[in-house]
């Protein structure tokens, strides 16, 4: 056999193998979902509302009832966002997801149980962690494989 009948005889299974272990790495790894990524970005403009609607400055008043209100809200968006993490089968979306919410759920605890508006100083320093958190969450959502977000 020449050759050159050799090389083609086995350049299919070569370039077939070739194939499946250059595309056989994204096989093991959770891809991009644009319903995560809208989840973490509508939860951390939810949360960072409530911060704000619940600063102590003039013309605002504690409302026990809004209050409530908007938490009870929260604790269903939450639960929204991990139904729909925990459907995709991806343990570190929920994660994140629980993390998030034990942090809301937080804030709402100690505005119901002070029953008064947050100073000024607090949800400026809240604020700036409350984006980090969520930020790193949208970060790694970002970062999955076939992201369109960069």
């Amino acid at each position: 056999m020449k050759r050159s009948n050799i090389v083609l005889k086995h350049a299919a299974p070569l370039m077939f193998c070739t194939f499946l272990l250059l595309s056989g790495c994204a096989l093991f790894v959770s891809h991009y979902d644009a319903g995560a990524y809208q989840n973490f970005t509508n939860l951390k403009a939810f949360h960072l509302k409530f911060l704000e609607d619940n600063t102590a400055k003039p013309g605002n008043t504690f409302d026990e009832t809004k209050v409530k209100a908007t938490c009870d809200t929260g604790d269903l968006k939450f639960r929204e966002a991990t139904e729909y993490a925990a459907g995709k089968h991806d343990d570190s979306r929920v994660r994140a997801i629980h993390y998030l919410d034990n942090v809301f759920e937080s804030d709402c605890r100690m505005a119901m149980k002070d029953k008064k508006l947050f100073s000024v100083v607090y949800v400026n320093e809240k604020t700036d962690v409350v984006k980090l958190n969520y930020d790193l969450a949208i970060r790694g959502e970002s970062s999955r494989v076939g992201s369109v977000v960069k």
